[in-house]
């Protein structure tokens, strides 16, 4: 084997494991509005901020989120992706009235308590999130 690429692959497994990510778990949310958010945690990456939780909301019925931006540090910005439901598409709550949910914003650093600002056909919800435990984590 060519000794530069042997010292090339070690150099990119080595790399692999120093991306250290900061993830926050044991978050509390207050909900005001329609929507109701019950937060589990938020993971600081370098690339992008993702904040874990669950939407709570009347079973059988049917929601809409148009768009969604996070104030933190006095910063204000527009959420990029989110998984579980889609923007400016209508999602029906099942029999529990739980959905979860993954929002991505850019990144951001845990300074402190998070709000999320979230608009739809039914108006204006406004989730404040106080951060829980931090801890670092590797990533592969």
């Amino acid at each position: 084997m060519n000794k530069k690429l042997f010292y090339t692959l070690i150099l990119l497994f080595a790399c692999n494991f120093l991306v250290v990510a900061r993830d926050v778990y044991d978050c509390k949310a207050q909900s005001t509005g329609i929507l109701i958010f019950l937060a589990d945690s938020i993971d600081f990456r370098s690339d992008l901020t993702r904040v874990y939780g669950r939407m709570s909301g009347r079973p059988h019925t049917s929601g809409r989120i148009d768009f969604m931006s996070a104030v933190s540090g006095g910063k204000e910005m527009m959420a990029t992706d989110i998984d579980g439901v889609d923007f400016k598409r209508y999602f029906q709550w099942e029999d529990d009235g739980i959905i979860p949910i993954e929002i991505d914003f850019p990144p951001m650093k845990p300074n402190g308590p998070i709000t999320i600002k979230t608009n739809g056909p039914t108006g204006e919800s406004i989730w404040k999130i106080s951060l829980g435990k931090l801890r670092k984590k590797r990533r592969k």
